[in-house]
């Protein structure tokens, strides 16, 4: 019998951007008969996507009782850049590292409610953000930052069902009046205006709060690593060297202005038959229909400014993102990269990392799989996930 699994959209704002925020959770009797996987998970989409690219593994790890929560970059999805969503008035909010800082703030949301850090999944661009938010963690660690990666339920952090979508003045929770619709913000710098309601406004966030809860519970926040483990999916590593990188810079620059040129449907056109997708022509029509759409559904002017400011050529040096990704899995952080068979480039990706991490970081080729693995081959995807997440699960306190 197939999961029952419910989703719904919110908004996530940080520093005056918004952000797009799918989340899907099981319904009560599919997650018993599906067990339950105790860590969240946080997963950012690829270039020219929406968080509903992740649906159909989703439903697989969301049947197995996780909580999964989408997390849709600057310019795509529901997201927006600005109070007249005209990308071109903030052109910062495409910028790598604000879309990292972003999303490690997000983690840290998550991770106060959830009670344990959740499991981040970023795949292609959207792992590219991943890596840099690494990065910055692992950067926070060498300068003495811990993992600090509990944090303890509150009584205050829960209220009845059937309330309705508001931001609650005591405890700070913004509630959607649904069973997967709670994010708890326990800072008194997270209240919102009212007729902003729909959003999560993370200021402060990221401060280390110790104040007790009306039970009396200290809360945790998670310090420098705010997920649990890191898994990217045919990500980029960085570029090798400084011609590497402005060769890269040049190309994603070119991209930028044909697609500004052209429009996002020609540029599509040309963009779906570039041999790293080419995979992909074996999906079902309505898994092409469905890629296709999403990929019509985006802004030329977003898109560009997505290949400018948060292109490959913006991430750090492929020795730097190597060593932040060894120095995460040698504190506790498990790191997996993941590509798959058909993929030449990204498994040649994978060969390096296995090779200069001296296996400290897991790699797995996945077979019949290209570029993207989680919409070619979702079970087995959920599958790799559901390990992960068992991994990260931490042992019942004592008694």
């Amino acid at each position: 019998m197939a999961s029952e699994v419910s989703g719904g959209t919110r908004g996530f704002d940080f520093e005056g951007m918004r952000f797009g925020v799918k989340a899907w959770r099981a319904s009560a009797s599919s997650a018993r008969e599906g067990g339950a996987l105790s860590a969240p998970i946080v997963l950012v989409h690829g270039f020219a996507q929406q968080a509903s690219t992740w649906d159909d593994a989703v439903r697989l790890l969301a049947g197995a009782g996780a909580e999964c929560f989408g997390f849709e970059l600057a310019g795509h999805g529901v997201g927006a850049c600005s109070a007249s969503g005209d990308p071109a008035e903030r052109p910062d909010f495409f910028d790598l590292c604000f879309q990292a800082r972003a999303l490690l703030a997000f983690c840290r949301v998550v991770a106060r409610d959830a009670g344990v850090a959740p499991v981040l999944v970023g795949y292609s661009m959207g792992g590219r953000v991943a890596l840099q938010a690494a990065c910055l963690a692992a950067d926070d660690l060498r300068d003495g930052g811990d993992l600090d990666r509990t944090a303890l339920r509150s009584s205050a952090a829960f209220a009845p069902r059937g309330r309705d979508r508001r931001l609650d003045a005591v405890a700070g929770d913004l509630w959607d009046g649904d069973q997967f619709g709670r994010i708890s913000l326990r800072s008194s710098a997270a209240f919102a205006p009212c007729d902003r309601t729909d959003r999560l406004d993370v200021t402060g966030v990221g401060q280390r709060d110790t104040a007790a809860t009306s039970a009396g519970d200290a809360v945790r926040m998670p310090a420098a690593v705010p997920f649990s483990a890191l898994v990217l999916e045919s990500a980029g590593l960085g570029p090798a060297d400084d011609a590497a990188r402005e060769a890269l810079r040049e190309r994603n620059f070119a991209w930028a202005a044909r697609v500004r040129d052209e429009g996002v449907s020609a540029f599509m056109d040309w963009w779906a038959g570039l041999p790293l997708f080419e995979s992909q022509r074996n999906l079902d029509d309505d898994q092409r229909e469905r890629l296709r759409a999403g990929r019509l559904a985006n802004d030329a002017e977003s898109l560009a400014l997505s290949f400018e400011r948060a292109g490959a050529h913006a991430i750090p040096s492929q020795g730097e993102s190597i060593r932040a990704l060894c120095e995460l899995s040698r504190r506790g952080v498990p790191v997996s990269y993941l590509a798959g068979r058909l993929d030449a480039k990204y498994c040649k990706v994978l060969a390096d990392l296995r090779a200069d991490s001296h296996d400290v970081v897991s790699c797995r080729a996945v077979p019949c799989a290209g570029h993207n693995i989680h919409l070619e081959q979702p079970e087995v995807f959920a599958s790799i996930l559901k390990e992960v997440v068992e991994s990260c699960t931490p042992e019942p306190a004592a008694p």
